[in-house]
């Protein structure tokens, strides 16, 4: 199944509607471009019919960093691959902040999480053309599972927010798919009963912080 931030290729022939750019003007010809190149699109919140995929596309500095939503059908479809790792993206970053997250990375990894990348340093890490400036955030997805990972990454995450120069944002994704961002959830994690922002992949609504924590595993030890 396709989740939000999922990294999708379409054919690179396959036909496409974009709301964003009239058939033939200067954006449409510059996604057909990107996606002939095989440079992949973006899963985003998809509709509730499910017949046509919903994907988006932000194109570099060039382009005014132009979004457009983008819609294709299923079959057009040539490959589906998780957001871009955290590690793939570090040597686009200034040295000093690369070594902040490279040590976030390894703490998350130390505990089976893996941190994935999107935004603008995830599409300049995918395409190798410019998108950031010096205010950009950089943004990571963080799948977890069980209340240890939770645990690590409400601790991590902080400590690499005050230690960058930019904003460091993002989102927890629980189990069953819905997220939340990680600064909302850790302002919350003491008040079980407080609601959250919780991104689906359908829709957008509030959770109480308990419910979500609800979804995750305890860890099992073998003896």
């Amino acid at each position: 199944m396709t989740r939000r931030h999922d990294l999708v290729y379409l054919h690179r022939a396959a036909a496409f509607v974009t709301p964003c750019a009239e058939t033939g003007d200067p954006y449409w010809l510059a996604a057909c471009d990107w996606i002939a190149a095989g440079r992949p699109l973006v899963a985003a919140r998809q509709p509730t019919d499910g017949e046509r995929l919903r994907l988006g596309l932000s194109l570099p500095s060039a382009w005014q960093r132009k979004r457009l939503s983008i819609e294709a059908d299923r079959d057009a479809v040539a490959a589906v691959r998780p957001p871009i790792a955290l590690a793939q993206c570090l040597s686009r970053l200034p040295a000093a902040q690369a070594e902040v997250l490279q040590r976030l990375d390894a703490g998350a990894s130390a505990c089976g999480v893996r941190l994935g990348v999107f935004g603008s340093l995830a599409w300049e890490a995918l395409s190798g053309e410019s998108y950031r400036h010096a205010e950009s955030d950089i943004d990571l997805i963080c799948d977890i599972a069980t209340p240890g990972q939770f645990n690590v990454l409400i601790a991590l995450l902080p400590l690499a927010a005050a230690a960058l120069p930019c904003r460091l944002d993002g989102e927890m994704r629980f189990p069953d798919g819905d997220a939340v961002a990680w600064q909302e959830i850790a302002a919350q994690c003491l008040q079980p009963a407080a609601p959250v922002l919780v991104k689906g992949q359908q829709k957008v609504g509030l959770r109480p912080v308990r419910e979500l924590l609800d979804l995750l595993e305890e860890e099992r030890c073998d003896a």
